[in-house]
């Protein structure tokens, strides 16, 4: 069930086959909203087996044979949800913004309930007697929708005004966005290489915006940052520092990591692989 609450489609799936023995509105509504946004879907059948992993890490779990055995960790089980990902052709960072139809409110899931009666008062007004729903008439979920999903929640997130690091969380995902855009139209020969580039360079933009956005963030708040640890946004910062040709930081934040006690072998490994990297493209600098 933790893996179908990663999918929004999947979810959609799941709520439609839950209440099939209904067969009321709410059902067909589901369906309707179900069989329109997963590819190939032509039928829904009522899952039979609900299969669950166990956390290898749960204390109750320390001397179960079977936990240790079948069970995942965390970083195990995120990592089986990415390939699980890639599998279905699945690019769950699109799915990850609510948008209100008829105001134009918009936000991450995590963040979607978080607003004041003030912040209310003037997103009615800077945001909700401006907009105009648009029904989205595509026949499945894609990018370029995502994409205005996103914008609008950063929209939303300006005008609240929401954390700096909020903002820069969705810039980064915007830029995420962009990258996935650009990959799906690489795969297709006819594809216009223009929009390819837009794409790239719309992706580096929101890169820039997120490193700048963390960067001021962290000046300001204290991990967790948008959930992530202090090791995480270390981590996250390295990567984008390097994106950004700010390699100098970029080692300062990767050997934070490196140093940190609380970091996993898995964190330090990635941590030393961007140092080599940033130690070739340096010493490739030199050569020329």
């Amino acid at each position: 069930f933790k893996a179908l609450g990663n999918f929004h489609d999947k979810w959609l799936y799941a709520c439609a086959s839950l209440v099939i023995e209904y067969n009321d509105e709410n059902y067909k509504k589901l369906e309707s909203l179900a069989l329109k946004y997963v590819p190939g879907l032509k039928k829904i059948i009522i899952p039979m087996i609900s299969d669950s992993v166990a956390d290898k890490n749960h204390p109750e779990n320390k001397d179960s044979k079977y936990a240790q055995k079948y069970g995942k960790t965390e970083d195990e089980l995120n990592e089986w949800l990415e390939q699980k990902e890639k599998d279905w052709g699945i690019d769950t960072i699109k799915y990850d913004v609510c948008l209100c139809p008829k105001c134009g409110y918009a936000s991450t899931l995590r963040e979607f309930n978080n607003v004041t009666p003030k912040q209310r008062a003037l997103l009615k007004e800077m945001i909700g007697s401006k907009y105009t729903a648009m029904e989205d008439s595509a026949d499945y979920y894609t990018y370029d929708i995502a994409i205005k999903r996103y914008k609008m929640a950063l929209l939303t997130a300006m005008t609240k005004p929401a954390r700096g690091s909020e903002q820069a969380y969705l810039c980064l995902k915007l830029a995420w966005l962009y990258r996935g855009a650009a990959e799906e139209l690489q795969q297709d020969d006819t594809a216009n290489l223009g929009q390819i580039a837009k794409y790239n360079k719309l992706e580096a933009e929101y890169i820039e915006k997120a490193y700048k956005g963390f960067t001021e963030a962290l000046l300001k708040e204290y991990p967790p940052i948008c959930n992530m640890d202090e090791v995480t946004i270390n981590s996250l910062l390295a990567q984008l520092a390097h994106k950004c040709n700010d390699d100098d930081t970029a080692q300062k934040f990767a050997y934070m990591v490196m140093g940190s006690r609380n970091a996993s072998s898995k964190a330090k490994d990635k941590a030393r692989e961007l140092m080599e990297v940033i130690r070739e493209s340096r010493q490739e600098t030199r050569n020329e």
